[in-house]
């Protein structure tokens, strides 16, 4: 290769490399952080000025399950020139279910159009443990027994005649 050659090539990649979007979307998480066995979990997700995750109001992702993988796979947008990117970077929390006891992996999928068709990326895989729920124990609370209901009937009837001898004298 000659050096005219081999000079080219790396002012090529020299000025290739900024060209290439820079953006990183922030990892999503899972809210609650400690699920409990039938309590609603939620992924939360954050676009950036250069990608903008869909809320899913208009396109609800889908959730889909097998075994204890769970996929959601978001649609989007992906601005590969930094002078239109002006999307909101607000996160968005989005319902996955509700699971029994057990581990579980969410893995956060998003999708966004080009010119040669979809591509889809992994933002996060997430590994998270749903507790069991606490045992519902009765409770013990304090109750009246038939010589406390009584006393208190006694007492209001008491104050109920003082009352009355007050507004009669």
């Amino acid at each position: 290769m000659s050096s005219t050659r081999r000079l080219t090539s790396l002012i090529v990649l020299a000025l290739a490399l900024p060209a290439q979007g820079a953006s990183a979307l922030d990892p999503p998480y899972i809210t609650p952080a400690h699920p409990m066995a039938g309590e609603a979990i939620s992924v939360v997700v954050r676009g950036d000025a250069c990608n903008l995750i869909e809320d899913g109001v208009v396109w609800p992702p889908p959730v889909t399950q097998q075994g204890s993988v769970i996929t959601i796979l978001f649609n989007g947008i992906r601005e590969g020139d930094p002078e239109f990117c002006y999307y909101s970077s607000d996160a968005i929390a989005y319902p996955v279910g509700a699971y029994a006891a057990g581990s579980y992996t969410l893995q956060v999928n998003w999708r966004y159009g080009t010119f040669s068709g979809w591509v889809t990326e992994t933002l996060g895989v997430i590994p998270f443990t749903v507790s069991a729920a606490p045992s519902q124990q009765p409770i013990e609370a304090p109750t009246l027994s038939i010589a406390g209901l009584g006393v208190l009937g006694l007492a209001l009837l008491a104050v109920v005649l003082r009352d009355l001898r007050n507004r009669l004298a």
